[in-house]
């Protein structure tokens, strides 16, 4: 039985599907109301809302509970960049960049990223990419998952983000909850920044 997330997830892509550009803003998704919703870590499904309501809501302590972290949990979250934003990064004279992204640079980049557009709200969605491999399921001792998805983050009209990412999802700490462990980050879109890119300016 998939959750009605995975359900929604699945229906969003198949709108999507052979959408490459980012050149309408999605349908809007239901009208409630995130502000007073708690953080939700039993499932990687709810992990990925956290995320969106965090964003959504410009919270950095629900955004940061979602990662992984090392004094917390014992884990560490990790990102990883398109080659191509790192070649076009050091073309445009940047020689030196964060090669291992980690939980606290993640954190120092989140309010800069909600920042730019600051009268408008943030809309995040993630899609299924199945040209990656859609959902694995990894299991073993986290019961690890990586979601392959496509992400589309609006600052009200305004395309802020584009791209597709391996998110890894493990349970972890004592309280063996889903957190985001491992961002392997691809651009998809033209025109449009990828998280990655962000976090290389961001840095």
């Amino acid at each position: 039985m998939k959750s009605p997330l995975i359900c929604l997830l699945l229906a969003l892509a198949l709108a999507c599907a052979g959408c490459g550009l980012f050149s309408t803003r999605p349908a809007e998704p239901p009208n409630d109301d995130s502000a007073g919703v708690p953080p939700n870590f039993t499932t990687p499904e709810s992990t990925l809302a956290t995320l969106t309501r965090a964003i959504h809501d410009r919270s950095i302590t629900n955004f940061g509970q979602a990662l992984a972290d090392t004094l917390l949990e014992g884990r560490e979250f990790h990102a990883a960049y398109d080659p191509a934003d790192v070649i076009e990064w050091q073309n445009q004279g940047h020689p030196t960049y964060i090669v291992d992204w980690r939980r606290n640079d993640e954190l120092n980049l989140f309010p800069q990223f909600v920042a730019s557009f600051p009268e408008a709200l943030y809309d995040t969605y993630f899609t299924i990419d199945n040209d990656r491999g859609g959902i694995i399921n990894i299991g073993g001792p986290t019961q690890q998952v990586i979601y392959n998805l496509h992400y589309r983050v609006w600052a009200g009209t305004i395309p802020v983000a584009a791209g597709t990412a391996g998110i890894t999802f493990e349970r972890v700490g004592l309280a063996t909850e889903y957190k985001i462990t491992y961002w392997d980050d691809h651009r998809d879109t033209v025109n449009v920044k990828s998280w990655g890119k962000h976090r290389l300016e961001g840095r």
